[in-house]
């Protein structure tokens, strides 16, 4: 099959179905005349976002039951609260805004359990458990396979500790079992907006159903992007529930795309989910790469920043995995000649291993010495790394940790014995950070520590200072940079660098990783729900696939592909290795 950059004849000027703008005029009509529950289905760009927030201002516009009462719109991805609240600005006036608030479903349970937590035996003062430290907490019980929720029930009960996947399970139990404290929150969120509602778990469902007794709720998604499924809670029957619960009043978009309305990327998006392709999309381009897949994909990139220049838009790279992504982020990153140059780009990562690679590298700012106590916390601090950087720890790994607690009691004891390579290289690490990165500069400090980790003959430790560069926290002018400045004026030193820098992940990973900046970004499929580009490469390799060799089912691959290319606006580029093309193009 050929993808080609050819014209052909799009099917209307603003849609992929036919259907005229006076009809999808008419239908937002009805929908919003419509009093009850809602659901409305329709693919990338089909208006679903721009339906919700006008109804949101005929809500707030018709007066809601107090004046603290708010339209509350929900999400998972942070970037899509920003996308939603800056299209919020140009729909809706001032006095509106006020009246709606924009969330994620997370931000929702975690204001439920901040305040009411304590209903279910807890301290009335909770701490959000880091994904860090719940692997952590994982690697001390044995097998990482093993169903610890128990553990973690008794974690909230005893020490007020809670994971982020457990907050929605607790927040349902809070509405459920108090009907008053429900009705309360409906009462300040009468009409209630459940955005890419087929990626919610069982226990956001349980939750939104409590609030749905006295809200109105309007589901909106596309049972089509639904490429969750893997995760625990996930269900494939979300719009049946909905539909079983509420009997809602259901309106279909999908006939119509405004996202990439003159090309056929939506049509191609479409044609990927039933299998069925033809040879010629306009806007859409397949490549086949060669021997040096990178450096094609770089070159195809580069052009693109040319044609996107002029408009100041934006480009993602979209990969089937996130060490895919890292791969081509530090590929970017880096120079391989004058006609490839380095890329300023960033990467939308969550991985466990960068988040606690930062707090080490945190860590080992604070230091004001290598004596032996200080090498002897080094090695405390190394060891929580490799516990808290991966929920499932390999062996090697897991010895090293105990080796390097058995080197910090010998250490604080002063017992005699040898000491161990890993230890020597760490002082070395220690004594280097020490004599390199005191400058009272948090930001250069930072981007030396990461050098001298990245150079450590550790490799667990070079990988830590590789994989903390993924993390963008500490940027000229951010929040982190300021307290870091704060904590060496006021001691001179780093010291609580490292709690600094935690509070920072734990806001980061409750903000679902706010990206999005850049003009150029790198990220796994998954992480694109939500997002929109100018221009979209979606590539594969011939070691990390769409479909992986053998793969008899290929709607997942399907689904995720769809996702992929209906993020952009204007074109789409598809690499795929010649000697192996993806099972999706053949």
């Amino acid at each position: 099959m050929a993808i080609s950059s050819r014209k052909v004849k799009p099917l209307t000027p603003n849609n992929s179905g036919g259907a005229s703008e006076v009809e999808y005029q008419n239908l937002i009509r009805k929908l919003l005349d419509a009093d009850e529950h809602l659901m409305v289905t329709g693919g990338a760009g089909s208006g679903k976002t721009t339906a919700a927030l006008r109804k949101a201002a005929l809500a707030i516009s018709r007066g809601l039951v107090y004046p603290h009462s708010t339209v509350l719109f929900l999400s998972f991805a942070n970037a899509t609260i920003d996308r939603v609240t800056e299209h919020a600005g140009s729909l809706l006036d001032s006095t509106v805004r006020k009246q709606l608030e924009v969330s994620t479903y997370h931000g929702l349970a975690w204001s439920i359990l901040r305040s009411h937590g304590y209903l279910l035996g807890s301290p009335r003062a909770l701490a959000i458990l880091s994904p860090g430290e719940e692997n952590a907490f994982r690697a001390t019980l044995g097998d990482p396979d093993a169903d610890i929720s128990g553990e973690f029930r008794r974690l909230f009960t005893d020490f007020g500790q809670v994971p982020f996947d457990l907050f929605a399970e607790l927040a349902a139990e809070i509405l459920v079992t108090n009907p008053a404290i429900a009705g309360a929150y409906s009462t300040a969120h009468p009409v209630i907006f459940l955005d890419e509602f087929q990626d919610t778990s069982d226990s956001q469902w349980e939750m939104i159903r409590a609030l749905g007794v006295t809200s109105t709720l309007v589901a909106l998604g596309d049972p089509d992007q639904r490429i969750y499924g893997h995760l625990p809670g996930a269900s494939d029957r979300r719009f049946e529930d909905f539909r079983d619960t509420y009997s809602p009043v259901e309106f279909d978009l999908s006939a119509w795309n405004w996202r990439s309305p003159e090309g056929a990327i939506a049509t191609f998006g479409q044609d990927v989910l039933s299998g069925r392709l033809r040879d010629d999309y306009d806007s859409v381009h397949l490549m086949r790469t060669g021997y040096q897949p990178l450096s094609e994909l770089k070159w195809a990139v580069l052009a693109g920043l040319k044609r996107v220049s002029e408009s100041n838009g934006t480009i993602a790279i979209l990969t089937p995995t996130r060490a895919l992504a890292a791969r081509v982020y530090d590929y970017f990153r880096q120079a391989q000649s004058i006609q490839l140059p380095s890329l300023d780009l960033d990467i939308n990562s969550d991985k466990d291993e960068a988040f606690a690679a930062v707090i080490l590298i945190a860590t080992l700012l604070e230091f004001t010495d290598d004596g032996d106590a200080t090498v002897a916390a080094a090695c405390r601090a190394f060891s929580r790394y490799l516990l808290t950087r991966s929920a499932k720890l390999a062996k090697a790994s897991r010895e090293l940790s105990v080796k390097m607690l058995s080197e910090a009691t010998r250490l604080e004891t002063g017992a005699p014995g040898r000491e161990l390579v890993a230890t020597k290289r760490l002082r070395i690490a220690v004594t280097a950070h020490l004599a390199r990165a005191r400058s009272g500069h948090p930001f250069a400090d930072y981007l030396t520590s990461l050098t001298i980790a990245s150079e450590s003959a550790i490799s667990e430790l070079a990988s830590a200072g590789k994989n903390a560069r993924t993390v963008q926290l500490l940027t000229r002018g951010s929040d982190l940079e300021s307290g870091l400045s704060e904590v060496w004026r006021r001691n001179s030193s780093y010291a609580g660098a490292a709690g600094v820098m935690r509070e920072s992940v734990v806001k980061y990973q409750l903000l679902n990783a706010k990206r999005g900046s850049h003009r150029l970004i790198v990220m796994n499929i998954h992480r694109a729900k939500g997002k929109e580009f100018d221009e979209v490469f979606v590539y594969e390799e011939l070691h990390t696939p769409f479909v992986r060799q053998g793969e008899t089912d290929l709607l997942p691959a399907r689904k995720s592909l769809n996702v992929a290319v209906t993020r952009a606006r204007k074109r789409v580029t598809i690499l795929t290795p010649q000697r192996a093309p993806s099972a999706l193009f053949t």
